[in-house]
């Protein structure tokens, strides 16, 4: 995700990692240290964000266009490849 934010982000692009209120703080802290995460990183401590999402499984990909409409939600992992054909296609 990292690669793919620095990628795209002279077209736009915005990479959020929102960690959901069951995720624990210190294991949230590990994953960003090992894999050198380099976007933005916000808590959802009130399950707010997970809510209005219905967010019940993490991971769970949220693709939204520039218009800000949820165009897609996945849970599950995602390939770097699989990740990149749906933001060619936002940036469309």
């Amino acid at each position: 995700m990292s690669a793919l934010s620095e990628k795209y982000k002279d077209r736009g692009l915005i990479v959020l990692g929102i960690n959901v209120p069951w995720d624990k703080e210190q294991l949230v802290r590990v994953f960003m240290d090992v894999h050198r995460v380099t976007y933005l990183v916000g808590r959802d401590a009130s399950g707010t964000i997970s809510n209005l999402y219905d967010v019940e499984a993490t991971p769970t990909s949220l693709f939204i266009d520039k218009a800000g409409r949820l165009v897609e939600q996945h849970v599950g992992a995602l390939s770097e490849a699989e990740f990149q054909r749906r933001v060619e296609a936002l940036l469309k």
